[in-house]
């Protein structure tokens, strides 16, 4: 989390392999759209507009479909922002100026709140 945060993507990414290659395989979907939703945001910042908009598109197929705060991490922001994100990387993929993007932060559940 803190390498997202710091925007250090690559870096989040290569982390979250070493996790997913020894996880078992109910949390495996869900940590490979980490993974990729990571890679999403390198590919941005380095430029590769289609690859930006592939790596969300196969990150939210394997984080929307399980819970919002699944492995006690809340993706919530990351969910809301995924229609306007593939929208922008699309129309930037499309030709369009590479669109100023924030990731969404990425936060873990608040276990007393349940």
């Amino acid at each position: 989390m803190r390498l997202y945060e710091a925007g250090r993507y690559f870096d989040a990414h290569e982390e979250l392999e070493t996790v997913w290659r020894r996880s078992d395989d109910p949390s495996m979907r869900f940590l490979q759209g980490l993974i990729q939703w990571a890679v999403a945001f390198e590919h941005h910042r380095r430029g590769n507009g289609h690859g930006a908009r592939v790596l969300l598109e196969r990150a939210m197929r394997n984080i929307g479909a399980g819970p919002p705060d699944d492995m006690g991490m809340d993706i919530s922001a990351w969910r809301a922002a995924a229609p306007d994100l593939h929208r922008a990387f699309a129309a930037w993929e499309d030709g369009g100026a590479r669109p100023a993007v924030v990731a969404p932060p990425i936060r873990m559940r608040d276990v007393g709140s349940r």
